[in-house]
């Protein structure tokens, strides 16, 4: 299996990523010692300008499978490292879309339970081009999944630009938390 694993850092220690190949490091924080190789981000949009940067700067040379994570993905994945060697050991994988983080939550666009207030319906509105007011949905808490370069090709290259553009918008300081909560639909 070809893969990618996209670690999105700010000052996290991110050692445990050397037992890993085909690792690549977005760095908001402070520059690493040692020989990791990273590429600098301006510290805007937390975890998904990351993850959808990297999408949009790769996308006609996307790994077969993309997993992205946290600097440090263990507060809502204990599990992890084993999880995380289950797909890369796996040459039969044959998935779409599954979240890493192991605690799943259910919402719906009017509101979530967790982090109330939220503009959910605004920034799906942006988000898909289209209205609505009523849809149930599931998030991975912590912002980490893979996804099959399959299921990113699906949409054009612009929506993902759509994305980084309305995280980079200082006018929506909660658009972070909202697409946290929508990579499932993004990748549907």
């Amino acid at each position: 299996m070809n893969f990618h694993i996209v670690v999105a850092r700010y000052n996290e220690n991110i050692e445990w990523t050397t037992q890993f190949s085909n690792v690549i490091i977005y760095n908001k924080g402070i520059p690493l010692q040692n020989s990791y190789e990273q590429i600098f981000l301006n510290n805007v949009g937390r975890e998904p300008h990351t993850y959808y940067k990297h999408i949009f700067d790769n996308y006609n040379n996307l790994a077969e499978y993309t997993i992205f994570l946290q600097g440090n993905p263990f507060d809502h994945s204990p599990n992890l490292i084993s999880n995380l060697n289950n797909y890369i050991n796996n040459k039969e994988l044959n998935i779409d879309f599954e979240f890493l983080s192991e605690w799943i939550i259910s919402c719906n666009i009017k509101g979530c339970i967790h982090h109330p207030g939220l503009p959910l319906i605004e920034t799906y509105e942006k988000i898909f081009n289209e209205k609505k007011e009523n849809i149930n949905f599931l998030f991975g808490a912590g912002a980490q999944f893979i996804v099959s370069r399959k299921i990113i090709l699906q949409r054009p290259k612009e929506f993902y630009l759509n994305i980084i553009e309305i995280l980079e918008n200082k006018m929506y300081p909660l658009t972070p938390w909202v697409i946290e909560r929508f990579h499932k639909l993004i990748f549907s």
